[in-house]
């Protein structure tokens, strides 16, 4: 019986079963000091959907079915109106 194919066998099984947790430890670098510092806070983009006519768009549609489903009702461009139970209005806070 020859051993070189079992012995190759097992390297290549050995080989598989490793390989995932090879590469899940490629990126898995730590940040640098003062990374997440510097990043800027993200905002949100800019609303989309005009629903009151007045030519600005004051809403979202985060879902993408094409209804609102995020408002800003006090125009600083930031939602602050959210739509959770699906009926398309704002929900009350």
């Amino acid at each position: 019986m020859k051993k070189l194919p079992m012995i190759a066998a097992a390297f290549g099984a050995a080989t598989l079963i490793a390989a995932p947790s090879f590469a899940q430890d490629a990126g898995a670098e730590a940040p640098e000091e003062g990374a997440a510092e510097a990043a800027p806070a993200p905002e949100a983009a800019p609303a989309t959907i005009d629903t009151d006519g007045d030519g600005t768009m004051d809403a979202w549609d985060q879902r993408g079915d094409g209804k609102p489903d995020s408002w800003d009702t006090d125009g600083d461009g930031a939602p602050d109106a959210f739509d959770q139970d699906g009926d398309g209005a704002p929900d009350p806070k």
